[in-house]
């Protein structure tokens, strides 16, 4: 059984190689994903990644920090993304949220993701 760091890695290092059909199994069906105010279903999230519209190029973790709930956790994240976005290469600052539920045999499955970026100075912003 992976732990929620493990399944969160596995899901990370899947979006960075561009291929989340490897990680279809860690991301429930009916799971939602937010970037910077666009919603995708699953579907549509593996889509833009597949097809490399994103192509996540690094991510700089500069802090973690994981809250459980029981059968929910939650993994918040201060980090630093690179990624080419419409053939443009960016690096923006975000606050990753990444929800989880706790499925049968203990193993964790992602429920939602959202991307939020830090608007202020990065080495000002405290993750709480």
């Amino acid at each position: 059984m992976m732990t929620i760091q493990e399944t969160s890695q596995a899901i990370k290092e899947a979006i960075l190689a561009n291929d989340m059909t490897a990680v279809d199994y860690l991301v429930a069906d009916n799971a939602r994903f937010v970037h910077m105010g666009i919603t995708f279903d699953k579907a549509s999230e593996f889509e833009v990644f597949n097809t490399k519209k994103f192509i996540y190029k690094s991510i700089e973790v500069a802090k973690e920090s994981v809250e459980d709930y029981g059968n929910t956790a939650i993994i918040y994240r201060k980090l630093k993304l690179t990624a080419v976005v419409n053939g443009n290469e960016v690096t923006n600052p975000f606050v990753v949220s990444e929800v989880f539920t706790r499925q049968s045999g203990d193993s964790w499955q992602m429920v939602a993701s959202t991307y939020t970026r830090i608007a202020a100075d990065f080495d000002d912003y405290q993750l709480l």
